[in-house]
């Protein structure tokens, strides 16, 4: 396994790197999230706080902060007396994770009602914005901003926040599926048939549509898996 100081080598610090601004623990987060969805650190990788605070040019608080949010959200596991290593990807991960992330979607877009004007307007923009963008995280970015216009007005923010700590789970497995241009007109496709009917107030109609979007990307991504993992 290869462990983040072997990758920056060792010459020195990668000052071009490193942290200036404040939360240091929210911006070694992102850092490390970062290389993460774009597999500079694979699978496996051991991440030594000592290391990275070396790195970044940080003490080692902000570090291990980052660290533990890390293995609350999936990317990270820990084993004890060895540290953190980020976590592989499992195809069982996939099959459990999805269709709780649906069933929630779904129970909160039950409870929207009729959306007005001016979001169906919003969701509309953010899709078109989804459809011609290049960059996979920032399609996820798009899609998550598209999912939380939507649910947003079902009001219960103990549910949102259940949903978005999933989103934050998967948003690995999302990043692998968004670098398949071929799949952005499938989702944006399934997106504006929602909307169109949430817009009418049929959310029952909605419903199963939302359901189908999320497992078509389940299946995409779990026929990816096989040739991958």
């Amino acid at each position: 396994m290869t462990s983040l100081a072997d990758r920056a080598g060792t010459s020195g610090v990668r000052r071009d790197r490193a942290i200036t601004r404040v939360p240091l623990r929210d911006q070694v987060h992102h850092a490390l999230v970062d290389r993460i969805l774009r597999d500079e650190l694979r699978p496996g990788t051991r991440i030594s706080d000592t290391a990275l605070a070396r790195e970044l040019g940080v003490s080692r608080t902000p570090i291990r902060e980052a660290l533990l949010r890390l293995e609350r959200e999936g990317f990270l596991e820990v084993d004890l007396g060895r540290g953190f290593f980020v976590k592989p990807l499992r195809v069982r991960e996939v099959r459990e994770a999805y269709p709780v992330l649906w069933t929630l979607e779904v129970l909160a877009l039950r409870g929207t009602g009729a959306l007005p004007a001016e979001r169906r307007a919003e969701l509309d923009r953010i899709n078109a914005a989804l459809e011609s963008e290049d960059d996979p995280e920032r399609r996820i970015d798009l899609d998550e901003a598209w999912h939380r216009t939507l649910l947003e007005p079902c009001g219960n923010e103990y549910l949102l926040g259940l949903i978005a700590t999933l989103k934050s789970v998967i948003r690995r497995y999302e990043y692998a599926y968004m670098q398949n241009a071929g799949y952005i007109p499938v989702s944006t496709r399934a997106h504006e048939e929602i909307a169109e009917l949430a817009a009418a107030g049929d959310v029952e109609g909605a419903a199963p549509l939302l359901e189908n979007n999320w497992r078509f990307t389940m299946q995409s991504l779990l026929a990816w898996l096989h040739e991958v993992v």
